[in-house]
Order: C-alpha cells, then sequence, then structure tokens
C-alpha cells in the first residue's frame, strides 16, 4: 500500500475537515494520520492516507472526536493527535 497526504485547510470546522476525510477515503483510501504543517507557505493539516486494493474502502467511517467529548460507542480510537481546526490547534481523537 502506498502512503499519500493531503491538505486539508486550518480553517474548517471538525465537521468539514471529518467531511474532506470521508470524500478522500471514497476513492479507496484509508486515513492513517494527520499532522500539522507548514505547507505552500502558510500552517495547515496534512492527513496521511493508505491507497487500499481496487474496489476497497475502509470498511467502518471515521469519527472525529473533540478531546473532552465523549467517544463513539463501540469504536476503538485508531489515532490521536493535534489538528487545526477553524483557525486553532485542537487535540482530536478519531475512532473507526
Amino acid at each position: 500500500m502506498a502512503n499519500y497526504s493531503v491538505e486539508i485547510k486550518g480553517n474548517n470546522s471538525l465537521s468539514n475537515i471529518a467531511l474532506a476525510i470521508a470524500g478522500e477515503e471514497a476513492t479507496g483510501a484509508e486515513f492513517v494520520r494527520s499532522s500539522i504543517s507548514f505547507h505552500e507557505s502558510e500552517i495547515t493539516n496534512l492527513a496521511t492516507f493508505n491507497d487500499l486494493p481496487p474496489g476497497q474502502r475502509p470498511q467502518t467511517p471515521l469519527v472525529l472526536v473533540k478531546q473532552g467529548d465523549p467517544a463513539p460507542v463501540g469504536k476503538p480510537a485508531v489515532w490521536a493527535g493535534v489538528m487545526l481546526v477553524s483557525g486553532a490547534n485542537m487535540a482530536i481523537t478519531a475512532y473507526r
């Protein structure tokens, strides 16, 4: 599987970031992690994805939750870190 990164602008809301990730996963990729980076003259989120084999999609949707909010029932955490959300650093956990 090949890894690649996609920029997700830091001025997006958490729900719009989740939509951007879902859109990328709809193309046959799976979210791995995100990092805050300086990219093309601005601070932004760089999300890393794995290409899945042809015709495959992630089995369950990714759910992003702000630290301190309740975790979704029955979904294990697959990533935790900091994202730029609505222009501010925010601790996020991803569940699948």
